[in-house]
């Protein structure tokens, strides 16, 4: 609600705006309640408003017809990779191939969102391959290192 004092040829008025919808307004004035119509232009909406017909398919074309070829053992991660647990770049590697390692022994650092972050070693292995070199950016659940 709003109020508003207005004085018109020297006569005061007290006017309360109660409700405003499309081009109607609810007012009371001096304690008198009115119904009136406002005489202005509507301002259109600057939102588009989206209009979307019905997608049609064609039968059978959301069918996958051929099969995924499974992927080479060479290729497949194993259970003793290492991967980037968030994206961002390798600074620095302590570990070089054929080092031995245990859990909690720091294999290389990476920042990520202005920070350094230790990425250990979780279980017992030997490195048997560093796929990253210092300064390389990296992606969540890129393969960093492989133990044997």
């Amino acid at each position: 609600m709003q109020k508003f004092k207005f004085t018109i040829d020297g006569t005061a008025y007290n006017v309360d705006v109660k409700v405003i919808k499309g081009g109607i307004a609810e007012i009371e004035v001096n304690g008198t309640p009115y119904v009136v119509e406002i005489d202005q232009e509507q301002k259109a909406s600057k939102t588009p408003i989206l209009v979307r017909g019905d997608a049609q398919t064609k039968p059978g074309e959301n069918k996958i017809t051929a099969k995924a070829a499974p992927v080479p053992p060479s290729n497949r991660p194993s259970a003793n990779t290492i991967k980037s647990p968030l994206p961002g770049s390798i600074t620095k590697i302590i570990t070089k191939v054929g080092d031995t390692v245990k859990p909690g022994d720091v294999l290389l650092i990476m920042e990520s969102m202005k920070m350094e972050n230790n990425i250990l070693a979780e279980k017992n292995g030997v490195i048997k391959k560093i796929s990253v070199d210092a300064g390389q950016a990296v992606l969540q659940d890129d393969i960093l290192m492989e133990l044997e």
